[in-house]
């Protein structure tokens, strides 16, 4: 069992350890013993101690990875939880790296989170010793290089993937006859169908901080460019995704819905399909909604011309100021290759992040066969972030809203939006 700790835990401890040293003291004094002649089992030489801080500190199959992990590599590894707020996370992580603290070897961060603090001097570089070429190959290209690197270096190595999946409530498709959504017409017929007004074909998280990941999407679609907004691809793109919004294919309620509110959404039949990352896949399974006729994964529709999708992950980063690397390595080095990617990916039944794992790997796994289909046939891309991710996205969230909701024109939009890639990144 993992080891799971907080600071005032570990000060509890040290504080009675060294009472008892005291206490043993003592007695040995007043006795014919002494510490030199206990007997010789009694002594033993101290495992390798590793710390890690990770999101998932008190989930019991990440607990029985890091005791396997434990056994296999001899080794002592302590895990502290992340607080599970965003924005707490974000603050706690940014504090302990730049105030040089010692006490935390690895952490666990997400793509937000590598963008930034691989700017900043805080990370240990990993290409010679854990990300070799070799080893980078078995990950997504593209992804690394957007994400994981900055000039010439490697930051991070990715641990669980997840990838922008369509899911579809094959219920809501039977009643509008349709097999599966294959293009922007079947989008029309599906809204049609639906009787209920609170009903739409499509739903979706438009919140300012939360609507990038479908922007991009889009984009993705249309064979546009994020990062070029003079671009007509990417242009038609923004275009299509407000066409939804004036012809009631999808639901105005969504420029307040986070995640969370979507997929409650989506669970209680209100939405046709969805774009969600394979990680709802546990809360649909948890509601009792996913199957084969209910809620499930299915191929990309054609909105336009290219098949392309983005991913995130999770992902190890070592602190620069760690004095346990050399251990911190011994464990990067098992959870980056082949076998200590397969053991975490059977273990906690998720998906790894690398792909020969996915495609090679008899994995207990709900829909791994529409994922091997999403690996081989699609663009994986990286989602656009920069070192300040979060002003980016929301900003960027903030022009889409008034462009779609009418309250800025369309030549307007456009420019904004260039003018915010061109301030961010």
């Amino acid at each position: 069992m993992a080891k799971i700790k907080n600071r005032g835990e570990m000060l509890e401890k040290s504080v009675v350890i060294f009472i008892t040293a005291v206490c043993l003291l003592i007695t040995g004094c007043g006795s014919t013993g002494s510490l030199s002649k206990l007997p010789s089992s009694s002594f033993h030489e101290d495992k390798q101690k590793l710390t890690i801080m990770h999101i998932d500190a008190d989930n019991k199959r990440f607990q029985d990875f890091i005791a396997e992990t434990e056994k296999k590599l001899d080794m002592e590894i302590t895990v502290e939880k992340c607080p599970s707020n965003a924005d707490n996370r974000q603050a706690k992580i940014s504090t302990i790296l730049a105030s040089g603290d010692k006490n935390i070897d690895l952490i666990s961060v997400n793509d937000e989170m590598i963008s930034e603090f691989k700017h900043k001097g805080y990370l240990e570089p990993l290409e010679k010793n854990v990300m070799t070429e070799e080893v980078r190959d078995s990950f997504p290209q593209e992804y690394l290089e957007s994400i994981c690197e900055e000039n010439g270096h490697i930051y991070s190595v990715p641990f669980q993937m997840d990838i922008m999946m369509f899911w579809v409530n094959q219920e809501l498709l039977k009643q509008a006859g349709l097999d599966e959504i294959k293009d922007t017409g079947d989008f029309d017929i599906l809204q049609k169908s639906l009787k209920n007004p609170d009903q739409y074909a499509y739903g979706d998280a438009w919140e300012n901080t939360h609507v990038y990941n479908s922007l991009a999407q889009f984009v993705n679609f249309w064979g546009g460019d994020y990062f070029d907004w003079t671009d007509p691809k990417t242009q038609d793109a923004a275009r299509y995704m407000k066409s939804m919004l004036d012809e009631k294919i999808t639901s105005p309620a969504q420029f307040v819905d986070q995640y969370e509110q979507m997929e409650e959404k989506f669970i209680r039949g209100k939405y046709g399909c969805v774009f969600m990352y394979t990680s709802a896949l546990g809360t649909f399974l948890d509601a009792d909604v996913y199957g084969k006729n209910k809620i499930h994964m299915a191929p990309l529709p054609v909105l336009h011309k290219k098949k392309a999708t983005n991913i995130a992950t999770w992902q190890y980063v070592l602190n620069n100021a760690s004095e346990n690397k050399d251990v911190a390595v011994r464990f990067l080095q098992y959870a980056a290759g082949y076998e200590g990617s397969t053991e975490y990916a059977k273990i906690m039944k998720s998906y790894p992040a690398r792909v020969d794992v996915i495609e090679n790997e008899d994995i207990d796994l709900e829909g791994i066969d529409m994922i091997r289909k999403y690996l081989r046939e699609y663009t994986l891309n990286a989602r656009p972030l920069c070192e300040n991710s979060m002003g980016a996205v929301s900003d960027m969230g903030k022009l889409f809203q008034g462009y779609v909701l009418g309250q800025c024109e369309e030549d307007s939009f456009f420019e904004q939006a260039q003018n915010c890639i061109n301030t961010y990144y």
